[in-house]
């Protein structure tokens, strides 16, 4: 009998269906200028707050565990999708994300939270500043991508809008399924 592999896991908020699409529709339109290797699936946006990797039955009943305790005391806050930036070399990016704002205070709490809970767990806490984003594409294939000012100005008003954050998410990564994250179980707030 095959072993079934362990889902690689990560916890995350997610942004709403209708800014997904507004956001997908954009990103469609910037393709045709902008080469990347891989465009997200709209399906797949999300705010990452934690990534586990590789997890065991044990390791997922305790985080379940965790993760509903933390969001039975947690509130609802707000956030706001805010114009893109990059990461890796400006000129050749590896990523374009959206930036985000709002409660971010919030948002960095529940982040830390979770890093505490999970520490015990087998779980490193994030050594590097938490820098929350929505990664809209990945790898890029020009070496004349935009400077940053011009990133900015790219950025249509219509999609600087504010959601209210209320649930965390375990997602549950399949490697070359679309869209490849799946929710394997969510954790409303109080």
């Amino acid at each position: 009998m095959q072993r079934q592999p362990e889902p690689r896991l990560f916890i995350a908020v997610s942004l709403p269906a209708g800014l997904k699409r507004m956001l997908a529709d954009w990103c469609e339109k910037q393709s045709e200028t902008w080469a990347f290797g891989k465009w997200v699936n709209q399906e797949d946006y999300h705010i990452t707050l934690k990534f586990l990797g590789n997890c065991t039955p044990r390791q997922i009943r305790e985080i379940t565990e965790e993760l509903r305790g933390l969001a039975a005391v947690a509130s609802p806050f707000s956030l706001t999708l805010a114009g893109l930036g990059t990461f890796g070399r400006p000129a050749s990016p590896r990523i374009l994300w959206a930036g985000v704002s709002g409660d971010l205070p919030a948002l960095t709490s529940l982040e830390q939270k979770i890093g505490n809970r999970l520490a015990p767990l087998g779980f490193p806490r994030e050594e590097r500043p938490y820098r929350p984003h929505v990664t809209l594409a990945r790898k890029c294939q020009m070496h004349d991508f935009p400077a940053p000012e011009l990133l900015q100005a790219a950025w249509p008003e219509r999609l600087t809008q504010t959601w209210i954050v209320r649930e965390l998410i375990l997602y549950e990564t399949k490697l070359g399924k679309q869209p490849m994250y799946h929710a394997m179980a969510r954790f409303p707030f109080r």
